[in-house]
């Protein structure tokens, strides 16, 4: 049962943040694996150099290191912009500053990058465009040696041990394989639960436009698998932690309740990060002990511990559209795209979040997806295996993606920046109602070398 307290604690975290906020600031992170052309595993060390090189030529400040002393996180001093390894030294992350303009922050990507594969070339690697990478299979599984990573692969392995109704995957070292590019933008209160519902609809839509997540080995009819790595995991033992929501709330007082029902899985103690088997909110302030583990130099160790109020920081849900304590949304169910096209899919959403009542009304008047009996999560899943419904007609849905690409062009065109140009491979896209992965998937059944499309994925 919600009460008072809590139900005051979720307002304050999430959506006081929100009050007098408008959606102008975004911050973009994108995940680029580090691929071995030798059609081998990412050399870490090589990665670890990269690194490096590229935090002394940019003047980046290290800001943490493994276990083994090694800098997997620094910052520009100026910009804010962060270069980290996400999850293994496989996964290559770059967190960009808030900002009002795509091209500043694609100016600084397209240096950062130009740099780290002038460097990574010289030992046959390079950064290339992918949501997994496509040595998936050989690539090393091991996460960072750190508390923080430590945690999350260990919490991530308990996924057979704590089975999860429909079942588990077996890739519980997803995270060290897997790249994703997310973008958060300022939200005010009174467009929160519009800007959900609006944009909750346009879910299918990007699976169709942006897909680029395949294990062609393991899950061939996939053209976009991270959902799946995502829900079928630990993360999902919560059906509330992941994916779309199945209906929006109504009120801020029911998004507050289904926040509320969404469970911590981690939080730390004496300078431990420790996961747990996640718990719901309204139990886990209830709880007199919780059976905790914490990694340190490559173990695991029990740590029963009390729940404080302050664990509620720890609070991570993985949503399609994640409510942040920063007063944003998180847009997070994009793969990272193709070098070239990086920033095609935050100027589709940014574009879009410009014309938020235009969008809204062309959801209401539309037949093409929405008055066949499935739901956005449904169609979602469907396009995600490359399958459109017979449902579908092919030609309206083929006009759909142009209009609401042709509305994102107008919202940025509004905006005034000049980002419309980043819809160049949208609008070709939705022509013929592909996407990087089906385009892959194609050219492999083709005979098209894999080494190939992987320099063509790293070209900017």
């Amino acid at each position: 049962m919600l009460n008072d307290h809590l139900r005051s604690m979720i307002y304050d975290k999430y959506i006081k943040p929100t009050e007098n906020r408008r959606h102008t600031y975004a911050g973009i992170e994108i995940e680029l694996p580090i691929i071995n052309l030798d059609g081998e595993a990412t050399d870490h060390t090589v990665s670890r150099a990269a690194m490096n090189s590229a935090v002394s030529h940019f003047g980046f400040q290290p800001l943490k290191y493994d276990d083994d002393g090694n800098l997997h996180e620094a910052q520009d001093p100026v910009t804010g912009d962060l270069f980290s390894f996400d999850c293994s030294y496989n996964n290559f992350e770059m967190s960009f500053a808030r900002s009002q303009n795509l091209n500043d922050v694609d100016d600084r990507f397209r240096r950062y990058i130009e740099y780290l594969n002038k460097n990574l070339i010289l030992n046959n690697h390079l950064i290339s465009g992918f949501g997994i990478t496509p040595y998936y299979r050989l690539c090393r599984k091991d996460y960072i040696r750190c508390g923080r990573y430590g945690m999350l692969g260990g919490y991530l392995g308990k996924c057979c041990e704590w089975k999860k109704e429909g079942g588990c995957h077996a890739y519980p070292q997803f995270g060290t394989f897997a790249s994703a590019s997310q973008i958060q933008v300022d939200v005010s209160t009174d467009e929160l639960l519009d800007t959900l519902r609006t944009f909750s609809l346009l879910e299918p839509v990007k699976s169709l436009l942006f897909a680029n997540s395949m294990m062609p080995q393991d899950e061939p009819d996939y053209l976009l698998i991270r959902d799946n790595l995502w829900e079928y995991s630990t993360h999902g033992i919560n059906p509330r932690n992941v994916g779309g929501y199945e209906a929006i709330p109504e009120s801020i007082e029911e998004l507050i309740e289904y926040i509320a029902y969404t469970s911590l899985f981690c939080t730390e103690r004496d300078g431990k990060y420790l996961f747990f088997e996640p718990i719901p909110l309204v139990e886990y302030f209830t709880r007199d002990v919780i059976a905790g583990e914490y990694y340190e130099n490559g173990k695991y160790y029990s740590f029963p511990f009390k729940p404080e109020e302050t664990d509620l920081a720890y609070l991570r849900t993985y949503k399609f559209l994640d409510l942040t304590a920063r007063g944003t949304i998180e847009y997070r169910s994009l793969c990272t795209q193709p070098l070239g096209q990086s920033f095609a899919g935050a100027a589709f959403q940014l574009g879009l979040l410009a014309k938020r009542d235009a969008l809204r009304e062309l959801w209401a008047r539309e037949t093409v997806l929405y008055h066949h009996g499935l739901t956005a999560n449904e169609l979602r899943r469907q396009f995600n295996k490359g399958h459109i419904p017979d449902v579908l007609d092919r030609e309206a849905l083929r006009s759909l993606l142009i209009e609401i690409t042709r509305l994102s062009e107008e919202g940025l065109r509004e905006r005034g920046f000049g980002e419309e140009k980043y819809l160049l491979p949208v609008y070709e896209r939705a022509e013929r109602i592909s996407s990087p992965a089906k385009d892959m998937k194609d050219a492999l059944t083709g005979g098209k070398p894999l080494s190939e499309i992987i320099l063509e994925h790293a070209k900017l």
